[in-house]
């Protein structure tokens, strides 16, 4: 085979792969979601009890939670379905975070209020309308931030080991009462650590006078996704917050990155 056949080869092999990446990063069907429930009741016994004898189990309920896919430079995207209440709407949010900083770079939320009917009733919604509505949408964003979608993902263990090395991510509170007496969280710090490399916080917040009104009832953390591409991972942390009348509280997902080589501190 002549340098010119081969050179032209190569040529076409790096054309099909980028035209493959390109593909890989635009097409994005609706994700799957990973069920926090079992994890939920396991960790939050004490939430589900009767409020008399023999009545029923008051229980949690949990937002949906769809995890999208990672960049290659540490960004990660997911799709929630926070708990309605009241409303008899359908409430949903795509973001992107960074999960170097935790900082949220894209966010949509949906407004059931502004679709209403003739009658002044929100309009019937679920997952499959509003992707369809909004697909342009969300494929360009994705696209911008480089999000390759994972087909299934796999809830690590708070702790698990990577590599040869073993790493634990805890949730930590103080608890104190609001104004009206209801304990609450008034700190909260998420740790994360491993034996030979030390000890990190990935985060922390500290709850103070009328900020207590919206402070966790409880706080723990569900697991870790792994990206695919880089020795980082997702720490899915849950946290209860309380209904809005009272019980039945619900229960809400937040994701904080953690590097798993760097950042550490014995």
């Amino acid at each position: 085979m002549s340098k010119r056949s081969t050179r032209a080869g190569m040529v076409l092999l790096v054309v099909i792969s980028a035209l493959t990446a390109v593909t890989a990063q635009t097409n994005y069907s609706i994700p799957r979601s990973v069920n926090l429930d079992p994890i939920v009741r396991r960790t939050f016994t004490s939430f589900y009890i009767r409020s008399y004898p023999g009545g029923p189990v008051q229980r949690l309920y949990t937002d949906g939670f769809y995890p999208i896919g990672w960049s290659r430079d540490g960004k990660f995207a997911y799709y929630v379905e926070p708990v309605d209440e009241e409303c008899g709407c359908y409430f949903a949010e795509l973001k992107i975070i960074d999960l170097r900083t935790d900082k949220v770079l894209w966010e949509f939320k949906n407004k059931p209020l502004e679709r209403m009917n003739d009658k002044g009733e929100p309009i019937a919604d679920d997952m499959r309308q509003l992707w369809k509505r909004n697909e342009k949408i969300f494929h360009d964003k994705l696209r911008e931030y480089g999000i390759e979608q994972t087909a299934r993902f796999s809830l690590l263990p708070a702790t698990f080991r990577i590599g040869g090395k073993s790493y634990s991510a805890k949730a930590s509170s103080i608890k104190g009462n609001d104004a009206d007496g209801l304990r609450r969280i008034r700190r909260l710090d998420v740790e994360f650590s491993s034996p030979g490399l030390g000890k990190k916080s990935l985060y922390s917040a500290e709850y103070k006078g009328d900020e207590m009104y919206v402070s966790p009832l409880d706080i723990a953390v569900a697991g870790v996704f792994k990206s695919p591409f880089e020795n980082r991972v997702a720490v899915v942390v849950i946290k209860v917050q309380r209904g809005w009348e009272g019980p039945p509280h619900t229960v809400e997902a937040q994701i904080a990155g953690a590097d798993l080589v760097s950042g550490f501190r014995k």
